[in-house]
C-alpha cells in the first residue's frame, strides 16, 4: 500500500471516531424544564400578529456572584423562568423566590447588565404583542435588591428608571455607555407597529433609499429605535 493511501485511510478512521463538539443534556440531567409554548386560535395567529413566532429571549450571566453562569428565559405566553447554576450542569428554578416571573404580557428579548452600578447584575425584559391598550404593554427592569441565601432577589423598577417604554413593541435591548459619561445607556430595538397586511407593496421592484436618519426610519416603520440616557 502506498504511503499516501495509508495516510488517507488513517485520517478517515480518525474522523469516524471523532467525538462530537456538543453533548445534548436532558431535562432530567440539568433540571431545566422551560418550554415557550404557543397555541394558535382564532384570536392568536400569524394573520393577526405577524411576529407570533419571533420567540422569547435568553439571558446568561452570573446573577448571584458565585462564579457560575445562571440562565433566564422569557416566555411569550407563560411565566419567565430563572435557573440558578448549582454546578456540574445542574440548575435550580428560583423564579418565585427571585420575583422575576413577569407581568403576564408577551415577552421577547432579554438583556443583562449592572444598570445601577452596585456590583449586582440586573435583568431587562422587552415586550411586544397585540394589545389594544398600550399601557398593558410595558418593558420590565428587574433591579437586584441583594442576594439572600445564594438567591438574587429582584424588584421591578422599569417605570422608576424611565425604561418601561409602554406600547413600543420592543424586540431587544442592549446596554452600553453611549455618551461616555460612565453610566450605562440603553439602545432599544422595536418592530413596526403597522400590520404587514396594511403596508402598500409595489407591483414591481423599486429602488429604496436606506434610512439615513431617525426621522426617515420612523416614517417607514412607525416606531424608531430609541436610546435612553440613564442617570444613576
Amino acid at each position: 500500500m502506498r504511503p499516501a493511501l495509508i495516510i488517507i485511510v488513517c485520517l478517515s478512521a480518525v474522523r469516524m471516531h471523532a467525538q462530537p463538539l456538543f453533548t445534548r443534556m436532558s431535562e432530567k440531567q440539568t433540571g431545566i424544564s422551560f418550554l415557550n409554548k404557543i397555541e394558535e386560535d382564532d384570536s392568536l395567529n400569524v394573520m393577526r400578529y405577524e411576529y407570533l413566532y419571533n420567540g422569547g429571549g435568553v439571558g446568561i450571566a452570573d446573577l448571584n456572584n458565585d462564579g457560575l453562569d445562571d440562565i433566564f428565559f422569557s416566555s411569550n405566553t407563560g411565566s419567565c423562568k430563572l435557573y440558578l447554576n448549582k454546578g456540574n450542569f445542574r440548575f435550580e428554578d428560583v423564579t418565585r423566590l427571585a420575583h422575576v416571573g413577569g407581568n403576564g404580557t408577551w415577552c421577547t428579548g432579554v438583556s443583562m447588565a449592572d444598570v445601577n452600578g452596585d456590583g449586582l447584575m440586573d435583568i431587562y425584559v422587552c415586550h411586544s404583542g397585540k394589545y389594544d391598550d398600550p399601557i398593558k404593554l410595558c418593558n420590565e427592569l428587574y433591579i437586584c435588591q441583594g442576594i439572600k441565601e445564594g438567591i438574587p432577589v429582584y424588584k421591578e423598577m422599569a417605570k422608576e428608571y424611565g425604561l418601561d417604554a409602554p406600547g413600543t413593541q420592543s424586540t431587544q435591548a442592549v446596554f452600553f455607555d453611549y455618551d461616555k459619561d460612565g453610566d450605562l445607556d440603553l439602545f432599544l430595538l422595536n418592530h413596526p407597529t403597522t400590520p404587514i397586511t396594511l403596508i402598500s407593496i409595489p407591483a414591481r421592484p423599486v429602488r429604496r433609499r436606506i434610512c439615513t436618519s431617525e426621522t426617515a426610519c420612523s416614517a417607514r416603520t412607525g416606531t424608531p429605535p430609541a436610546i435612553f440616557n440613564l442617570q444613576t
